[in-house]
This record gives C-alpha cells, sequence and structure tokens, in this order.
C-alpha cells in the first residue's frame, strides 16, 4: 500500500502522458544510464494509479516538469528510487503550463514535440526533500556548456519497449546545440526553448519526459532543462526544454514566488543565510565538511552513502 503523504485534491489547471506509456508523441527515457539512489529530489509524475512522467522537486511545494505531461491530467508525485505501490505520495492541487507552450512538427512532418514544453505542479503539503536548485546562468553555444557532461535523471524505460519503467536512473552526456540551430536529426530545427543532444547508446524516452538535465559547476547540480521529446525508438537523440535564466524569468519565477509566497527560503535567486539547505540558493555553502548534508552537491562528506 502505498504511503499518502497528501490526498486533498484542490483543482488541476490545463491538462497529460502513461507508463510506460506517454501522449501519442516522440517518445522520451533513460537509455543507457544507471540505477541510482541519489537525486531524492527527483519524482514521479501521473495520475490517482501511478507514475507516467518524472519532475524534479524545485521548492517546498513546487514541481517542475514537462508541459506535455499535462495532457493526462496530473494528480500525484510519487517519491523515492522505485516507484511501487509503496512509493509515498502527494497530491496535486493545481498545475500551470508554460503560457508559449505548443505543439511542434519533427523533420518528419509529424507533430511529435513541442515548445516551451514547461509545467510546474503546486503540491498539497511540503515534499519531504530538499528542493534542487535552477540554473540561473544562461545556456549558450559555447565550450562552457557544449561538450561537458550534463546529468539526466528520470524514471523511465531502458529500451523502447517500455522495459523497465518506474525506477529512478541516471545517465551523463554532452549537448550538441542550444536552440535556436538546425540540428537534423529528430527534430531537424529547435528553436529558442531547446536544447539538443545526439549520442549513440544514450538517451531520454517514454517514462523520463519531465526528468531535470542538471549542468554540473563548482561542484553542484543545477536544473538546466527537462526531458522533452526524440527519437521513437530512443536510441538516437533527443530535445530537451531550457529551464534556465530566460525561462525563470519568462514563468517559473512567478509561479514559485506565487506557490511560496510566504517562505523567505524559496527559490530566488538569492540565499537567505538562515534557511541553509531549505533554500536552493545556498547549497554550494554546504558542499564542505559542515554537518549539513547538501543532496545537490556533487560530493558532500557529510552525505551518507550512496553517493
Amino acid at each position: 500500500m502505498r504511503t499518502v503523504l497528501a490526498g486533498f485534491i484542490i483543482v488541476v489547471v490545463a491538462g497529460c502522458i502513461a507508463p510506460p506509456e506517454e501522449p501519442d508523441r516522440a517518445a522520451a527515457e533513460i537509455v543507457g544510464g544507471a540505477a541510482t539512489l541519489r537525486y531524492p529530489f527527483v519524482v514521479g509524475v501521473g495520475g490517482r494509479n501511478g507514475a507516467y512522467c518524472s519532475g524534479t522537486v524545485v521548492a517546498r511545494r513546487a514541481v517542475l516538469t514537462a508541459g506535455h505531461c499535462v495532457s493526462r491530467g496530473i494528480r500525484k508525485v510519487y517519491l523515492g528510487p522505485t516507484l511501487d505501490d509503496r512509493a509515498p505520495e502527494i497530491a496535486v492541487v493545481k498545475v500551470t503550463r508554460h503560457p508559449r507552450y505548443a505543439e511542434v512538427r519533427l523533420a518528419s512532418g509529424a507533430i511529435g514535440g513541442a515548445t516551451n514544453d514547461l509545467a510546474v505542479l503546486e503540491l498539497a503539503a511540503d515534499a519531504p526533500v530538499q528542493p534542487a536548485p535552477l540554473f540561473r546562468g544562461t545556456l549558450e553555444n559555447s565550450a562552457r556548456f557544449v561538450g561537458p557532461e550534463l546529468v539526466f535523471v528520470g524514471y523511465g524505460a531502458i529500451d523502447g519497449s517500455g522495459l523497465g519503467f518506474g525506477t529512478r536512473r541516471e545517465a551523463s552526456f554532452p549537448i550538441a546545440k542550444v536552440g535556436p540551430a538546425a540540428v537534423g536529426g529528430t527534430p531537424g530545427t529547435i528553436d529558442a526553448s531547446m536544447i539538443y543532444y545526439a549520442v549513440p547508446g544514450k538517451s531520454a524516452c517514454r517514462g523520463d519526459s519531465g526528468g531535470p538535465a542538471f549542468f554540473v559547476e563548482g561542484g553542484v547540480l543545477s536544473i538546466a532543462a527537462v526531458t522533452s521529446f526524440g527519437g521513437p525508438r530512443c536510441e538516437s537523440d533527443g530535445v530537451h526544454a531550457r529551464a534556465d535564466a530566460p525561462q525563470i524569468a519568462a514563468f517559473l519565477q512567478a509561479e514559485l514566488d506565487r506557490i511560496e509566497a510566504a517562505d523567505p527560503c524559496r527559490p530566488d535567486g538569492v540565499c537567505g543565510p538562515e534557511c541553509g539547505v531549505r533554500d536552493p540558493d545556498c547549497l554550494a555553502d554546504h558542499c564542505g565538511a559542515d554537518g549539513v548534508c547538501a543532496e545537490a552537491c556533487v560530493a558532500d562528506p557529510d552525505c551518507e552513502s550512496p553517493r
């Protein structure tokens, strides 16, 4: 039986995906990754009967996921490394999709992706995990971002058949382009709300949609993008929706301010010194041996294994 952390649903705005079956679109799961007990802020996102997308806790009562995950009606988030019947769950009381979300056509001519593919979920209760920080810089086509590996996390399957959905996995690989750009492959072109990767043997696919792509700098993981869409067999390439400074300014910050209006430790780009790890903007200050485990640090001696 699941542990219910909050079960009162107030309202859902907008409309998502299924596991391991998502909406009729290009797929999105961690292929070529490894199961992990890390990243407790990465959660399953779905309906009353289970998850079908992934997401990330970015504030006490806010989860970031993909906008296309809204189409089946998000009702709950599910916590833990394995999304079985014992996974704790929290009700979602409101879903807000990016106001400029829109479906797009792939290089094949089929509709299978989306621009501004972001949504914020408001939870009925505080998530019992540290929020992950947002990347507040701006992605660009420079050696800082194109070349170094990002960390991709989600609950998707291990191949295009849907096998293995429901286990949190991670994979690390570089991106190829920050949009807008002509990239070929599945999308053909990407717009300014997207980033593109093409790494043989590693990919995101059905079930990973909405999961984070972490940029790693200064020993801290921060969310730079979320899984959006990719090749139909999860074996070639894919697109992530940017969640960096332009999208924070255009959409994300206003939602976080609304949801966490009464919390002085909410994510706003400024560390509240009295907040500690409650404030994701403070996590970089706690990666050393200070008696506090900061979950978003690449290596923190205060965190128990495994890390």
